[in-house]
């Protein structure tokens, strides 16, 4: 039977101010350009042209290949993610179990 930690044995570091905002303005960037091209999407297929849409649009045009690279990018990161999450939880789980 595996036995359960306490939850006072969960560390949680807590973050400066800096680096909280920092996070923040990443989120907030992150999403300005999310939401930029559902824009730009959005107005193309309302038929809703402008020259500054259509020179944005055209950057986003990327080319098959470009979009090959980003889809290997995004799955070599989300393993990356999975991957070092395991690590940590492993390592955690080792210290508390030292600890106590």
């Amino acid at each position: 039977m595996r036995k359960s930690l306490p939850s006072k044995l969960i560390i949680r570091k807590h973050s400066s101010i800096l680096v909280m905002i920092r996070r923040a303005l990443i989120l907030i960037a992150l999403w300005l350009v999310t939401g930029s091209i559902i824009y730009i999407n959005v107005c193309f297929l309302l038929n809703a042209y402008s020259d500054s849409l259509v020179a944005d649009y055209l950057v986003l045009n990327l080319s098959v290949r470009a979009y090959v690279i980003f889809a290997l990018l995004v799955v070599v990161v989300t393993s990356l993610m999975i991957i070092f999450g395991c690590w940590r939880i492993r390592r955690l789980k080792r210290r508390a179990e030292n600890h106590g």
